[in-house]
């Protein structure tokens, strides 16, 4: 697809929803189409440190507050559903004005489902074909896959970052249910905008961090780890995912840096440096380490229930571990081996075969 002006819009629910839009991003861009980006708070700031050749549009979305305490998750979920409908609204505003200022030919969104256009092609990109619910609502997450066939009914397409078959990395998201299998729904490979790099051919960082996530789990998250980081032995980098912080280097000594934020490819460098990473078991992060091949250990957002899921997949698979956020202690790591890891053999980054689906929707 080439020389088409593409809108797309990520959502602000932490970092990965542009991270992993980034290869896509930069293949329309290498195509000579005019991309609009819209986006809101720290994954606004992202993309303006990414993307400055863009236009970039703040339009605030859906800002969902997530508990200080895991196990109310769900229930803050179920009461901030009025105001995610709110949300969606104000965003189908929008794109009806932004359609018509820019005449745009194909519309892109990361979970912003207010983000379609009955004119105008419209791609949505999830993994979460089902909503992942701890064990005592197992039975209601039927009503999340009818939920999101009522979304799907309005956009052309529905992308999938994961393999279509086995291994895979999202499991029961987005495998092995009549959903999965919808006619709108591609499987198009994992995503990662970290890729390895020739030059860099040594592990000299035995640990590398990475703070991310939603409010308030973040900020506990960063108070927890940097006040056990003197148990840990070897050179250490943290990155603290505030990528709007004026100063980026908050801390620097002999066997520890603390960032405040690091760009893709500084994250790409330090996470193919690094022995080991720790870091939140989101989807987007899952698809870098693979990428990289990289032994981890994941510490789930505590209620989130996707990553609660994942880690204790991977974890069962032997790819990687898990350690809840309340348990961990620096001072007692385990990992695994990347070697299993690196023999699944995912495919990553199909760009072409992405730009040929789009090509179908946008002749």
């Amino acid at each position: 697809m080439k020389n088409k002006t593409v809108v797309y819009a990520i959502i602000d629910w932490g970092l990965g929803h542009v991270t992993r839009s980034t290869p896509i991003i930069k293949r329309l861009i290498k195509d000579n189409n005019k991309v609009i980006l819209v986006s809101y708070g720290k994954a606004l700031s992202m993309l303006k440190q990414e993307f400055s050749e863009c236009t970039i549009l703040e339009i605030k979305d859906t800002q969902v507050r997530y508990p200080k305490f895991g196990f109310l998750f769900v229930f803050a979920m179920i009461f901030q559903v009025p105001k995610m409908f709110f949300g969606w609204a104000h965003e189908r505003s929008q794109i009806k004005k932004i359609v018509k200022e820019y005449d745009a030919d194909l519309i892109m969104t990361e979970m912003r489902l207010g983000f379609w256009h009955k004119r105008v092609p419209s791609v949505l990109i999830t993994h979460q074909l089902r909503f992942h619910l701890p064990k005592r609502l197992r039975a209601f997450m039927i009503f999340g896959e009818w939920f999101n066939r009522i979304v799907f009914k309005h956009f052309d397409r529905v992308f999938v970052p994961d393999a279509a078959g086995k291994p895979n990395l999202s499991g029961i998201l987005s495998h092995d249910t009549a959903i999965s299998r919808h006619k709108k729904v591609r499987h198009v490979g994992c995503l990662s905008s970290v890729v390895p790099q020739a030059s860099i051919k040594n592990e000299d960082i035995d640990y590398m961090i990475s703070i991310s996530g939603p409010e308030p789990q973040r900020s506990e998250f960063e108070k927890r780890v940097c006040k056990q980081l003197d148990r840990l032995k070897g050179k250490v980098v943290v990155t603290l995912g505030r990528p709007a912080e004026e100063k980026n280097i908050l801390q620097q000594s002999k066997n520890l840096t603390i960032y405040a934020h690091l760009n893709r490819n500084e994250m790409n460098e330090m996470m193919q440096r690094a022995k080991h990473v720790i870091c939140r078991s989101g989807y987007s992060t899952v698809m870098e380490l693979l990428a990289l091949g990289k032994s981890a250990m994941f510490v789930p957002t505590p209620g989130q229930t996707e990553q609660e899921y994942l880690g204790k997949l991977y974890e069962e698979q032997g790819l990687f571990t898990c350690c809840s956020q309340e348990k961990l202690d620096l001072g007692k790591l385990n990992f695994y081996s990347a070697e299993k890891l690196k023999s699944q053999n995912i495919p990553v980054n199909q760009l072409d075969r992405i730009m040929e689906e789009l090509d179908t929707l946008c002749p």
